[in-house]
């Protein structure tokens, strides 16, 4: 399922994005959206990312480049 980040970004496994809140820059790692609505998919913490030990929802981060 594709997922999007907070700007309607169409988000994929390799691709570095921003944590809007902390402005931290990582690269998005893997997505578990198996099972959820595209709603669920935008909204629950479902994504990791490289660096970070939480997850996150693809609505809190933002793609860069």
């Amino acid at each position: 399922m594709k997922i999007y980040d907070r700007n309607r970004n169409a988000l994929t496994l390799g691709q570095r994005v921003m944590i809007a809140a902390t402005g931290a820059v990582d690269v998005l790692k893997e997505a578990h959206t198996d099972n959820l609505t595209p709603y669920q998919a935008e909204h629950e913490k479902c994504v990791l990312l490289t660096h970070s030990q939480e997850r996150f929802a693809p609505i809190e981060l933002i793609r860069l480049g």
